[in-house]
């Protein structure tokens, strides 16, 4: 019977009225587990103080003890007004002992939502969620009370602690809580004295497409390749392997805004360095990490990057994304489309008849063909020495001079386009060279598209 273990607790220890509602939260719903506790405590006192008002003595003494129980121990109002309506003496705690099972927290949330919204002063956000770690005595605790009254309906001290603050802070923040994704997570570790929080705010995800509009700049930052950032006289001291890339070019104006702590640049593949981007741009998309301000001004924000970055960057097509498109933008990038322009020399001279006799069985061996491509030598120190096969789409072809032609090829994301021109010493084939039958290179390479 639930009101016999209520008795057994009270006659060992002093649980406040939700802690006692939540070792029966199983039974019954639509009710909070303080309201639950308390209905519990009063049921038992009307059910003793009927079997006081019957004629049967026996019974009467048990509901006296049980009612100075309740009135001693459990510290309840009700029963003190009974005995005392009754004309029965009962003893009055002298000192307030605490909740054996949560040493007052629940009777104290009010300084745990206070708190809450004051370590979010200044953060926008939302939605939010509550998480907590209560220290090891308090689950242990509990652990060892559960199994002593063989309570099997209990609710976890977790579980509660995280609802009813986070019903307190939806109303005081006016925010609704979210359980799947949350702008923010407030986790406050805790232990029967004392408790801090800790705040985790989700990224900010901000999808754009840039141009590159000189050659020489990496897209993302590399550290020197000697001291890994540390500096040394390889670097100038900097730490850095070049002295901007796109990423430091574009980051720092939205940082900035939006109050992040750091930043990552996420690019649907990337170019190399010494190649422009160009026509409507690479996708990228920016994670913010930290962010106290969310609502950003998209295309203030692109003026400003573009102002501040003539003749070297453009960004363009800001909008908001998540982290799900990341995901897709760096898994998805090996089957992308690319269409890039290249300036190739050639060793050997040609006519402009020669030329055009080449490009046909250029665009006859090559369209819509897969070739074979072992990882370039230039790139041997960074990537796996392994053959990957690449498609070529469409293959145009311009005489320039007679040492002199530039190309338009359109091929599968990933496509090594120097090597596709030079053959690497034979690591890809077929390439222009093979075909050719004469050494070319590339001299200059421009990427028109991207096509996700």
């Amino acid at each position: 019977m639930i009101f016999d273990k209520i008795l057994q607790i009270y006659d060992k220890y002093y649980i406040c009225s939700h802690c006692l509602g939540r070792m029966f939260s199983l039974l019954a719903s639509q009710t909070t587990n303080q309201k639950r506790g308390e209905s519990l405590l009063l049921s038992l006192t009307m059910e003793n103080h009927r079997t006081f008002l019957s004629n049967n003595k026996q019974e009467q003494e048990t509901s006296v003890v049980n009612l100075k129980l309740l009135a001693e121990k459990a510290k309840f109002l009700p029963a003190q007004s009974v005995l005392k309506n009754e004309g029965i003496e009962f003893k009055t705690a002298t000192v307030d002992q605490p909740c054996y099972l949560c040493n007052n927290i629940f009777l104290d949330i009010e300084t745990y939502g206070k708190e809450g919204v004051a370590f979010l002063t200044e953060i926008e956000f939302n939605n939010f969620l509550i998480g907590s770690t209560p220290e090891s005595q308090i689950i242990n605790r509990e652990d060892r009370f559960k199994s002593e009254f063989r309570l099997i309906e209990a609710e976890s001290f977790k579980s509660h602690f995280n609802r009813v603050v986070g019903k307190l802070l939806t109303y005081k923040l006016n925010k609704p809580p979210e359980f799947n994704n949350p702008d923010l997570l407030l986790i406050y570790h805790i232990s029967f004295d004392s408790f801090n929080i800790e705040l985790t705010i989700k990224s900010l995800f901000i999808f754009g497409k840039y141009n590159k509009l000189m050659r020489g700049i990496p897209q993302t930052h590399w550290y020197c390749r000697k001291c890994m950032g540390k500096g040394c006289e390889l670097c100038n001291f900097t730490g850095k392997q070049y002295l901007i890339s796109v990423e430091e070019l574009v980051n720092p104006e939205f940082m900035k805004e939006s109050k992040s702590t750091d930043s990552k640049f996420h690019g649907a593949g990337r170019e190399d360095i010494d190649v422009r981007m160009l026509g409507q741009g690479r996708p990228f998309i920016i994670e913010l990490r930290n962010p106290k301000i969310r609502k950003l001004d998209l295309s203030k924000l692109e003026r400003r990057v573009n102002r501040r970055n003539k003749k070297k960057v453009r960004i363009q097509n800001l909008r908001y994304s998540n982290k799900k498109e990341v995901i897709n933008l760096k898994s998805g990038a090996k089957n992308t489309k690319k269409v890039y322009k290249s300036l190739v020399l050639s060793e050997g001279k040609l006519s402009k008849e020669e030329f055009n006799v080449k490009l046909l069985e250029l665009k006859s061996r090559l369209e819509n063909q897969e070739i074979h491509q072992r990882t370039p030598v230039r790139v041997s120190h960074r990537r796996a020495d392994k053959i990957r096969r690449k498609y070529v789409f469409n293959i145009d072809g311009k005489y320039v001079k007679s040492n002199l032609f530039e190309f338009i090829i359109k091929t599968q994301g990933g496509t090594y386009i120097k090597e596709l021109i030079s053959g690497d010493n034979g690591r890809t084939s077929p390439s222009f060279s093979e075909i050719f039958k004469m050494p070319l290179t590339c001299k200059e390479l421009d990427v028109l598209e991207v096509l996700i």
